[in-house]
């Protein structure tokens, strides 16, 4: 029969436990309990709530989260007021009380110096180098040396002939024309000059040629080679070293960065957060999704196609249905993910965990607001599929909203109606979202509102 244990003891919200696994250290705060052991973090997730090692109290609702039970927010939507940037505070602000600990960790896992890198692979590029400049070299070879060589010039314009003995008779053996150089062969004969021509030799006439001496000057090139005969070996012998060296710094970097977040879920919270996932892909469905950046109020009312107010915005870099914030972060559950302009948003079941850079912040969903509502947008860069049009404008409008006839190009735009997602925090997340898809995100943002309803119930045993 198998044995187990378990102790703790402590006050507040740092419990030490005692178990045959070893010893675990547990700290809570009011909404979170995270157990921190050998086996890595543990987070409990039940149906009853987020309990965090701990249950909702006995005033709370004890029955079953079912996907019914959360609706989409649709109250009193925060406003973007006219002329001022819509961002985020500074990330080192982000951060809950109840996340501290958790985004310490991350950020200074984030901030760390590979040892792969510096150690292992930099190394290598230096080797390598090293070796190129110390096994190869250069020496000079002569490819022709120095000489002097006497030569017959054909002096005569109009050419001469070679004959195969020195006779006016003679045979021809080829023709020359006028500055045409062959060997010197022998000059002895007053009135001829032999000269030789590949494998054969013939007689020009004095009088049509002269001898002509020339130096020639000595032809180098420089020629690569292996100056370390052992070089071979040492290329062979290092590699092998490097790759096992390496290999092993990785292991040692993976141990360094790794973040190992483990939750434990009963079948029925299972069954929630597979709704959950499934939300966030329908919201990651919408055709168009973007980031608000900027507001300003419009004062040329009759070249914006009537639009009270100017809106920058962006599309949203990337979204992901499951996405890891950091190499070694590994965890048991998919981590949607939304990467926005300056901040990536990774959405774990029980908070929010913000990036920025290498720094991270993080807040439970309890603290975090979503406020939606719909919102008419004058589209000028085409409508989307799942866009709804609601009505038309002209480009450049009268005071009476119709088309201003002194503009040539003037031209209908449709009115879209987008839904649009206020993201808030007391800490200071401020992001607005829009999808071209109406109620792209309700389902998404009511999980997380439904969850952080729970979260605020939550006490510590």
């Amino acid at each position: 029969m198998g044995w187990s244990y378990r102790k703790s003891f402590g006050s507040g919200p740092c419990r030490v436990n005692f178990s045959k696994s070893g010893i675990s250290y547990s700290v809570g705060v009011k909404g979170a309990r995270v157990n921190i052991g050998p086996r890595g973090t543990y987070v409990n997730l039940s149906s009853h709530g987020i309990s965090y090692r701990r249950k909702i109290d006995a005033g709370s609702p004890r029955s079953p989260i079912t996907p019914a039970q959360f609706t989409p927010p649709q109250s009193n939507p925060l406003p973007i007021e006219a002329g001022h940037n819509i961002a985020s505070a500074n990330i080192y602000e982000l951060t809950d009380t109840d996340s501290k600990d958790f985004v310490s960790e991350l950020t200074e896992k984030a901030g760390k110096s590979s040892y792969a890198n510096w150690l292992g692979i930099f190394p290598l590029i230096v080797f390598l180098l090293v070796l190129a400049f110390t096994t190869f070299s250069s020496k000079t070879v002569v490819t022709q040396p120095a000489s002097d060589s006497t030569l017959v010039r054909v002096t005569s314009p109009i050419g001469a002939y070679l004959r195969r003995a020195p006779n006016p008779k003679a045979a021809v053996v080829r023709s020359a024309i006028a500055g045409q150089t062959f060997l010197l062969a022998d000059s002895d004969n007053r009135k001829w000059l032999k000269a030789s021509f590949h494998d054969s030799v013939g007689y020009i006439k004095r009088r049509f040629a002269e001898i002509q001496h020339v130096h020639h000057d000595e032809l180098t090139e420089s020629q690569a080679v292996t100056a370390n005969r052992y070089a071979g070996y040492i290329f062979i012998v290092g590699l092998i070293g490097f790759v096992f060296w390496i290999r092993w710094l990785k292991q040692h970097d993976k141990r360094r960065f790794e973040v190992e977040l483990n939750y434990e879920m009963d079948e029925q919270f299972k069954q929630v957060y597979e709704q959950f996932s499934k939300h966030f892909a329908m919201f990651s469905r919408s055709a168009r999704i973007w980031q608000y950046l900027n507001t300003q109020q419009n004062i040329d009312f009759k070249r914006h196609g009537g639009a009270g107010n100017l809106i920058k915005r962006v599309g949203v870099q990337g979204i992901s249905d499951n996405r890891a914030p950091l190499p070694h972060f590994t965890t048991n559950v998919s981590i949607p993910c939304l990467r926005l302009t300056n901040l990536e948003f990774y959405f774990l079941p029980e908070r929010l965990l913000v990036k920025r850079g290498n720094t991270f912040a993080a807040v439970f969903y309890k603290n975090l607001k979503i406020s939606s509502s719909l919102t008419r947008f004058i589209e000028e860069e085409g409508v989307s599929g799942d866009a709804v049009v609601v009505g038309q404008t002209w480009k450049y409008v009268n005071k009476n909203s119709g088309p201003d006839r002194r503009f040539n190009d003037n031209r209908q735009i449709p009115i879209c109606m987008y839904s649009e997602y206020t993201l808030t925090s007391d800490t200071g997340i401020y992001e607005v979202i829009t999808t071209s898809k109406q109620g792209a995100m309700d389902g998404f943002a009511g999980f997380l509102s439904g969850i952080g309803e729970l979260q605020g119930k939550m006490v510590i045993g």
